[in-house]
């Protein structure tokens, strides 16, 4: 279970950076939030929005 949850935050965290270097790069272009959010590649806001949605329940749950 201890290897689960290590690759798990690797995934979370990877996933996060990523998302933060495309929204970065295109906020720095001129870009504004909505509109940047808008032109992420689909599946990388999708995997962004899933991995945050799940880690925000499972810290409610935790709590």
């Amino acid at each position: 279970m201890g290897k689960v949850l290590i690759l798990w935050g690797m995934l979370l965290i990877g996933q996060f950076l990523l998302a933060a270097a495309v929204m970065y790069q295109n906020m720095k272009a001129g870009f504004g939030f909505v509109e940047t959010a808008l032109t992420m590649p689909p599946l990388l806001f999708a995997f962004s929005l899933v991995l945050f949605v799940v880690s925000w329940l499972q810290y409610r749950s935790k709590r």
